[in-house]
């Protein structure tokens, strides 16, 4: 123990003695050790708080599987104003991307929905205009990757009558009873539309733009809600999903696409108004970001990607321009330190040693720097709350 303490206990008692000798200098310049602290505290604080901006909006559907080769299918209209764009594709386009185009693993074709109530349990609750409601086929959770807490991902949404809830869902309808509990339960949809619960999946678990909740076989919905399936009618809430064989690129599909634009052509509208319509595969990552489509919820607008990358650029100035300060107001302090750096290595203090003592302060400050940015981290996020 003698031997180990030798060799132990001087370094121990030289970091004390650093960590002492910091706090003393600090103490003795007051005003200049708080506006020191305060500056770099903002600047990391600021830092933070933009950062957590930007990354929250750049990690939305990062965790799919195959989330670079999914895409959602649009439709383009060009005229004498301008282009623009519908989330919405004409129903036929569904068959023809299945049938004959090459490349393309899975297609799922999905139809919004906002019913105005449903009926939980033959009445046991009565839920008004339910969110995020969507119909869906079979293929939906080959395209998607879901987690099942109950039944299978086979042959789910084949049959008319059919729903499967998120795990949130389920529990908000069926709260006091267990998962496997509500296999089999009756939900009424619009006072008219009997479905039977037939799997659980888990709610993602990370940020998302896929927000439904509730997934209803597309057998189930009446006639009177479906269009006639001409390439005429495109309605926003129909929206075609398609996952890409590996190896095949944007452009292959799209080319496909523009093909299939021009075999079908409107040319009444074209003569008429002067109006041509094009597909257009949108990437499912650009989701969060694309300033022409909105997202699944309409309630939320799209990010903008060019402002995100202009924040953060602002967040490493304001980090930079803390850094910059902080070095500035210690090296104007310097000068006051010469005579102690004179008289310690006069007194053996080696140039390792003294430099050492400096790092122990600025570690000391921007310690204090660092805990207090924290704070106001989290006191900024919950003032700007109502604003991002």
């Amino acid at each position: 123990y003698l031997y180990v303490s030798k060799f132990i206990n001087p370094s121990t008692n030289m970091f004390r003695n650093y960590i002492k000798i910091a706090f003393r200098n600090l103490w003795k310049n007051k005003l200049s050790s708080l506006i020191n602290i305060i500056s770099l505290a903002i600047g990391l604080s600021a830092s933070i708080v933009i950062g957590m901006m930007v990354y929250y909006d750049f990690t939305f559907d990062k965790f799919h599987p195959d989330g670079e080769r999914t895409y959602r299918v649009a439709s383009v209209y060009k005229d004498a104003d301008g282009v623009s764009y519908n989330s919405g594709i004409p129903i036929p386009l569904v068959e023809e991307v299945e049938q004959n185009f090459t490349g393309v693993e899975e297609t799922a074709f999905i139809s919004m929905a906002r019913p105005f109530n449903v009926i939980v349990n033959n009445g046991d609750q009565t839920v008004l205009e339910p969110e995020f409601v969507t119909y869906a086929d079979q293929n939906y959770f080959n395209v998607f990757d879901y987690k099942w807490l109950e039944g299978t991902g086979k042959n789910q949404l084949l049959n008319p009558n059919e729903v499967v809830l998120t795990a949130s869902r389920a529990k908000k309808y069926f709260p006091n009873r267990d998962l496997s509990q509500i296999i089999g339960k009756r939900l009424i949809y619009n006072d008219s539309i009997n479905t039977t619960v037939t799997g659980i999946v888990a709610d993602f678990e990370k940020r998302t733009d896929l927000v439904f909740q509730e997934f209803i076989s597309n057998k189930t919905q009446p006639m009177g809600m479906q269009m006639q399936p001409n390439w005429r009618n495109v309605k926003t809430s129909s929206q075609l999903l398609v996952k890409l064989n590996k190896g095949v690129t944007a452009a292959m599909f799209q080319k496909q696409l523009d093909q299939t634009a021009i075999d079908h052509e409107d040319l009444e509208d074209k003569e008429k108004y002067g109006e041509t319509r094009g597909f257009y595969a949108q990437p499912f990552l650009d989701l969060h970001f694309d300033e022409n489509l909105s997202s699944f919820n309409y309630t939320v607008p799209n990010a903008d990607k060019n402002v995100m990358i202009m924040l953060g650029v602002i967040a490493l100035f304001l980090l930079i321009l803390g850094c910059v300060n902080f070095i500035n107001l210690n090296t104007a302090q310097a000068s006051q330190r010469a005579k102690e750096i004179g008289i310690r290595k006069t007194l053996g203090s080696s140039k390792f040693q003294l430099i050492k003592q400096f790092l122990s302060e600025t570690f000391f400050l921007t310690f204090i720097a660092g805990l207090i940015s924290i704070v106001m981290a989290f006191w900024l996020i919950h003032i700007f709350s109502d604003f991002i």
